[in-house]
């Protein structure tokens, strides 16, 4: 055998190898499962994008290619109003929920504020429970004619009109703003308890006051974490739903989310011009969270010194009792009274703004939650079964999901790994309302439209990527070198999955589904795009009863919700731990 044949032979046995080096078992099921997700993913956002040059012409039948929807965009006579009503909406809830998330991040994580340590947790509960619930115990409060808070006013301090009106722009940037503001708290408070206190303690001795020594030290130097929250809070502002539907686009105060939820179940549907303000929204949002992703999280100015330590408590003097107060104020504001409010009118058969302790009863209980019953609600008692199948189940396999593509991701480095950790980024930037068109005009003439596996379907697909974050997190705190020894032990990658990485992952695994599960119960965007006659949802079923203006009823369900979401909140805190609702 000659040099040239040796050779020869030597290039088709490494050319064999690395063409079988592809075909390894990791590779192969990081393609499926690869192809699975962009199926899920792309699919609809592609479709989406496609109907979005389809016209209907007069008489709504036929359909012919064009951009005539998005012409629409700025010339109809209300879209372009929703428009810049989302605008205002995202940018005045942006700022509500900016300073009171770092203001409260700095209490409790820089100050002596009394009680903080216990306060902290309550702080964050608004992020937990439905705003298009908030919207509605709000309404409750402060509607001009039987608010509670106005009829208290008018009939204790003989105060004439209202004191407060919550039905329009402001009381949207008002509740999303409370609602959102733990977002921005959950971005800032780790950052301001990382900080070397040098810093801080070296403007201290030139002179610098408290109040000089945070704006020039402390907030500049968890600006990226200030500015990520932002960023978040406007991009979800801009996708609520449940807040505007209940208090702006009553009063005409439409909204972008409002407008394509009219086209795509209203008198006047038009899916391809919903399809058109879709692509808007979510190019728009998309946009800011590239942006939050590619500019903003890398970078990071807290400065860490090497040693264990945590930052100075910063002592307040006497104004650590307006600190303690501040944030009393914030959860009465955000939990208690609107939970108060809704058990109140929960309690009567009408309301009309005031306490009659003589009318009360659990009745309205007994038609949301007894189905057996003849003046049963059947919405509202679909609604919860529903409610629970699809987080049971949809939480159950997002996490599994979200296990199998984490570990492709960090473990199997395989050629789909960077696809993976692409397409587990893309749902986070598209609100729910959009997915959900994208879904709706994808599958409305299959099969599963019409059924909980749609839902089901468009519930995994946009929230997997909060379990797959949260495991990826703590995959990376472990070690490879254990999946490693597993592997020169002879253990295939499936075994070292089963055997050593979901072990260590249980806490994480267990956190994340009951996230997921507590996400899933009070979902409205997509629900209300894509539920039928027997599908309905919890929030759903809180919907149909608002259409209806009986707030007792109304409450009654939200009450339902809001109680199973506080439970939920309570068993995620014992299974992750303390710092499961605290930084």
């Amino acid at each position: 055998m000659n040099t040239k044949t040796i050779t020869a032979n030597a290039d088709r046995s490494a050319f064999s190898n690395r063409f079988r080096g592809l075909f390894t078992q990791e590779n192969i099921v990081t393609l499926i499962v690869s192809a699975i997700v962009a199926a899920a993913v792309i699919v609809p956002l592609c479709v989406l994008f496609v109907s979005s040059f389809l016209v209907l012409d007069d008489l709504g039948f036929d359909t012919e290619w064009g951009l005539e929807n998005y012409r629409l965009l700025y010339t109809d006579r209300i879209i372009p109003k929703a428009f810049v009503n989302t605008l205002i909406i995202s940018t005045g809830s942006t700022i509500l929920a900016t300073f009171l998330g770092v203001s409260l991040a700095w209490i409790n994580a820089r100050t002596n504020c009394p009680g903080r340590d216990y306060l902290e947790p309550y702080n964050l509960i608004p992020f937990f429970l439905s705003p298009f619930v908030g919207a509605i115990a709000w309404h409750s409060l402060g509607e001009p004619k039987t608010g509670m808070l106005n009829v208290f006013a008018r009939d204790w301090f003989g105060i004439q009109g209202h004191i407060i009106n919550v039905d329009n722009i402001y009381g949207v940037i008002w509740v999303t703003g409370i609602f959102f503001a733990p977002l921005v708290y959950l971005f800032v408070v780790g950052s301001l308890r990382r900080m070397d206190p040098s810093l801080e303690d070296s403007a201290r001795t030139t002179g610098a006051g408290l109040f000089r020594t945070t704006m020039t030290i402390t907030l500049p130097l968890v600006m990226p974490g200030i500015l990520s929250g932002a960023i978040i809070v406007f991009v979800t502002s801009a996708g609520e739903f449940g807040v505007p539907f209940k208090l702006s686009a009553p009063y005409g105060w439409e909204t972008l989310t409002t407008q394509i939820f009219s086209k795509a179940v209203g008198d006047d549907a038009n899916h391809y011009l919903g399809a058109a303000m879709s692509m808007a929204l979510g190019i728009i949002t998309v946009f800011l969270i590239w942006i939050q992703q590619r500019y903003i999280a890398p970078r990071s100015f807290t400065t860490v010194t090497g040693k264990g330590f945590r930052p100075n408590v910063l002592d307040l003097g006497n104004w650590k009792w307006f600190a303690f107060g501040y944030n009393i104020m914030f959860i009465l504001v955000a939990v208690i009274l609107p939970i108060f409010c809704l058990f109140m009118v929960s309690l009567h058969p009408v309301w009309e703004g005031k306490l009659i302790f003589s009318d009360m009863s659990f009745d309205n209980y007994a038609k949301t939650l007894f189905f057996w019953r003849e003046d049963s609600i059947q919405a509202a008692t679909n609604g919860i079964i529903n409610s629970f199948i699809l987080a049971f189940v949809g939480a159950t396999l997002a996490m599994i999901m979200a296990l199998v593509i984490s570990y492709m991701i960090h473990r199997t480095k395989g050629f789909g790994a960077k696809v993976l950790d692409f397409l587990c980024v893309v749902p986070i930037g598209f609100p729910g309302i959009v997915l959900a068109m994208g879904v709706l005009v994808t599958y409305i003439q299959t099969p599963i439209y019409a059924t909980l596996w749609i839902l089901l379907l468009a519930y995994i697909t946009r929230f997997f990527p909060y379990g797959q974050r949260n495991i990826s997190a703590i995959m990376m705190a472990i070690s490879e070198e254990l999946d490693q020894s597993s592997r020169m032990a002879g253990a295939s990658w499936m075994t070292t999955l089963r055997r050593i990485t979901i072990p260590l992952l249980k806490p994480g695994i267990f956190a994340g589904w009951i996230l997921l599960f507590i996400i899933f119960l009070r979902e409205l965007s997509i629900s209300i795009i894509l539920y039928t006659t027997g599908t309905e949802t919890l929030s759903v079923g809180v919907y149909y009863l608002t259409n209806f203006e009986n707030e007792p009823l109304t409450a009654a369900l939200s009450m339902v919700q809001t109680f199973v979401l506080l439970f939920c909140i309570y068993v995620f805190r014992r299974l992750a731990g303390r710092e499961a609702l605290s930084a």
